[in-house]
């Protein structure tokens, strides 16, 4: 069948689904209680710190508590809203403020968006025009990048690499994508100077109240504080890392050379996309929606909550057009996929 009788019916689906049963595309019930859960969370954990946080061991177990409330907001909160998947209209207060969610937790929203809706979402899997397969030569994810002799053992140690993903994210990637940019399709663009003002403030803002704060108002060293702030930070780094990379980076998932590779984009998003765990609950309450990737990819102004009754309506149009749709059982499927997709491609041009 032709791609324009595929993405046709696809997008058809979507939207009967939506109109035809009068469901808002936008955040329903379950949305909004993990926005007052995430809410809830950040503020009730970050003032407990400073209430009770006056043990060293009681001092890290919050603070942790803490931090890992910024790995649920990243992930089900941040995305969704630069997205501006959450809200109706993306121009509203609300709506504008939910964006900030990533500076929230160190990370810029503004370049965010600049390296995942501009560049991930139009050049999936595409070397140079991807922001998911930036590793500054560390790791290799397809053979249009060079093999270096450290390539060999990367799937032993891709899982150190990845611990240190949020850490890179909020103190290089950040300033390195903003002024010396690595990404093709952002090499030369201008940025708004209120942008440079944005970038430094808020970065300040979270170093303010994530170490200078402890470290004034409880009066713990320097080296303490920030040695509790990397070590959390590198486990909930490998934790994003995982979510975010078992979609994309597997043996079964195409790396096309171009955009150009694929009739349709929708046939571009199946060739280079997998789902997992799609029954998980755990899954449906803590990954945001990442794990069913597939419906991110082709309608990604949806709140993630709707993404498991999409995928059921997708799935089986993409089986009768011959298109694989591929889903991993569950996430340890996933990472099983992507440390055989690393070990393939720890040698010279392997085939994945």
């Amino acid at each position: 069948m032709k791609s324009s009788t595929f993405s046709h019916e696809l997008i058809q689906a979507i939207n009967t689904y939506f109109d035809g049963n009068g469901i808002s595309r936008w955040a329903n019930c379950e949305m909004l209680i993990k926005l007052v859960v995430a809410g809830v969370w950040w503020s009730a954990s970050l003032l407990l710190i400073f209430v009770y946080g006056n043990s060293p061991v009681s001092f890290f177990f919050l603070y942790g508590l803490h931090l890992i409330s910024h790995l649920f907001i990243l992930i089900n909160i941040a995305h969704d809203a630069n997205h501006f998947a959450i809200l109706k209209n993306r121009k509203g207060f609300f709506s504008k403020a939910l964006t900030y969610s990533f500076d929230l937790c160190g990370i810029s929203s503004y370049m965010w968006r600049l390296f995942h809706n501009h560049q991930h979402h139009s050049a999936i899997n595409i070397e140079g025009e991807d922001d998911g397969l930036v590793t500054r030569g560390l790791l290799r994810y397809t053979n249009n990048q060079n093999h270096r002799f450290i390539h060999r053992f990367q799937h032993y140690y891709a899982f150190i690499v990845y611990s240190l993903f949020s850490l890179d994210y909020i103190f290089v990637k950040d300033f390195e994508g903003f002024f010396f940019p690595f990404l093709n399709g952002l090499k030369g663009r201008k940025h708004q100077p209120v942008e440079y003002v944005k970038l430094v403030g808020l970065k300040l803002l979270y170093v303010g109240y994530m170490i200078v704060l402890p470290i004034v108002l409880l009066d713990y060293a320097v080296g303490f504080v920030l040695a509790i702030f990397i070590a959390w930070h590198l486990l909930i780094g490998l934790i994003a890392a995982i979510v975010i990379q078992v979609e994309h980076p597997l043996r079964e998932n195409e790396f096309p050379a171009s955009k150009n590779d694929y009739s349709h984009f929708m046939y571009h998003v199946f060739a280079t996309t997998s789902d997992h765990s799609p029954d998980s609950m755990i899954a449906r309450m803590f990954y945001g929606g990442l794990n069913l990737h597939v419906i991110h990819h082709l309608a990604p102004r949806v709140c993630h909550t709707h993404y498991r009754a999409l995928t059921m309506v997708i799935e089986p149009i993409a089986r009768k057009h011959g298109v694989n749709y591929k889903q991993n059982k569950s996430i340890f499927h996933a990472i099983r996929e992507h440390y055989g997709h690393l070990k393939n491609l720890s040698v010279a041009n392997q085939a994945t």
